[in-house]
């Protein structure tokens, strides 16, 4: 079989980083020898440093503007399902023995509580979502 420059360059990227079998090693090996201008490009390839990737300031700040985001949003989230459930408890109905309650007529002070802790999960909610408007 007739080894060409093509096929020893295919094999060059698993010869240098030591990848390939050793039968491959002897074939680019020999090719190489016989070739010396083909080694003299290898040799240069082989010891030319590789720049480090420094990671960039502008990927890292989106990615804490992200997760900052996604944290808001949850937090408005569970807000708004507090302030749901508050605004909504004093509107419940409880069944005792055969007998339904509603929780606004027989149980006024509980109601009061509930749907103020509503009014006040509004309030931070609205605030939080004023928030993030401005940013």
């Amino acid at each position: 079989m007739n080894v060409t420059k093509d096929i020893i360059n295919d094999l060059i990227p698993l010869y240098a980083a030591n990848e390939c079998s050793a039968d491959t090693r002897a074939l680019v090996q020999e090719y190489l020898q016989q070739n010396p201008l083909q080694a003299e490009e290898l040799r240069r390839i082989i010891n030319t440093p590789i720049p480090r990737a420094v990671p960039s300031g502008k990927g890292l700040d989106e990615v804490r503007a992200f997760r900052e985001a996604r944290r808001r949003l949850r937090r408005r989230s569970w807000l708004m399902a507090a302030a749901i459930f508050f605004s909504f408890a004093p509107l419940s109905f409880f069944s005792d023995g055969g007998r339904t309650w509603w929780m606004l007529r027989y149980a006024t002070r509980g109601a009061l509580i509930y749907a103020t802790l509503g009014l006040m999960f509004w309030i931070i909610y609205a605030v939080e979502r004023r928030r993030s408007k401005n940013l």
